[in-house]
């Protein structure tokens, strides 16, 4: 646990440095634009990938219910980076904190649980943060939260000290189809939609 300290203030500092100017660039309206950040407004979320992600439509299935899904992944080797947002718009609940515990167990089966955070992305929409150890010796990182009708579920599975791994873990964000992060209290960037 105590590694996750010094990256989260690392990553705290660099925050709190950049807080005037995106602060003064909020407030004139500026639409920001990172480099390796792609953002799918459509999809509500963008992340920081090692690389351009691909893109496919599969089947998510979560308790009785199976519902469409689309996963923007980056395979590199044997590790994995991906986003799947699975769509609940079908006479789904808007947020159901029951479909993210039952995400949460189907990920936990994968290994042995290391850390485990319920983790809210902002009051009102719930989430897990799990770390996993599977049985090769790689780490899977993954967080679940559910808002507006959409599961999204991040996932690394990567060599435990995978810098690439706690950059994309940190960095994906819920959005709206305007590309501003749901997060208004922490964030209130909007982010260059690019599909």
């Amino acid at each position: 646990m105590s590694i996750f300290r010094p990256i989260r203030a690392v990553l705290l500092a660099s925050a709190v440095a950049s807080v005037s100017a995106a602060a003064l660039a909020a407030q004139q309206g500026t639409v920001f634009t990172i480099p390796n950040l792609y953002v799918f407004c459509q999809h509500r979320v963008a992340a920081i990938f090692p690389s351009e992600p691909m893109i496919r439509d599969i089947m998510y299935t979560n308790g009785d219910r199976t519902v469409p899904a689309r996963q923007f992944y980056v395979e590199n080797g044997m590790d994995r980076y991906s986003v799947t947002i699975a769509d609940f718009t079908e006479g789904g609940p808007a947020i159901d904190d029951t479909i993210v515990e039952n995400a949460a167990t189907q990920l936990r089966q994968r290994g042995e649980l290391r850390i485990q955070f319920p983790e809210d992305y902002t009051p009102g929409i719930p989430g897990r943060q799990l770390n996993i150890m599977e049985s090769d010796g790689r780490l899977l990182r993954a967080s679940l939260y559910m808002a507006d009708h959409r599961l999204y579920i991040t996932e690394t599975l990567t060599d435990p000290n995978d810098s690439a791994a706690i950059q994309f873990e940190q960095s994906v964000l819920m959005i709206d189809a305007m590309g501003r992060d749901l997060n208004g209290v922490a964030n209130v960037n909007r982010y260059a939609c690019q599909r």
